[in-house]
């Protein structure tokens, strides 16, 4: 089981307010809802960063072997906006003991970070 870990920071929850509704756009209603987010963004279970120009969400996974990974879990707003607050993010992740940045997310994102380079691939069938 991959286990997720908080830390001890606060986020900024008016900051958040301001890019919730970009977040829930960006959402797949089938497998998540704002209010999950917003708990787990309130409950410091999620950090969250923005600059005024764009958001992002991220969580710090700990494997079975022990390894972390800072887990990018979503982004709102500029694009160069978000590259700056994946750097903090990433900063983040090394103070806290993780060994790689990984963003799970649509296959432009692997496109557009450079310095980002494919692990596995998830590949999806619609069952309904």
């Amino acid at each position: 089981m991959i286990q997720t870990y908080g830390g001890s920071f606060t986020n900024d929850w008016t900051a958040y307010q301001g890019f919730r509704d970009a977040f829930s756009e960006v959402m797949d209603p089938r497998f998540y809802n704002i209010e999950w987010l917003d708990r787990k963004v309130w409950n410091c279970e999620f950090r969250f960063w923005s600059n005024g120009r764009a958001a992002i969400v991220a969580k710090i996974k700990i494997y079975p072997a022990g390894g972390k990974a800072v887990h990018g879990m979503i982004a709102a707003g500029d694009l160069q906006g978000i590259k700056e607050l994946i750097k903090q993010a990433e900063a983040w992740g090394r103070e806290n003991g993780c060994i790689v940045g990984e963003i799970a997310s649509r296959e432009g994102w692997s496109r557009v970070m450079e310095d980002y380079e494919p692990s596995q691939i998830l590949i999806v069938k619609e069952l309904g």
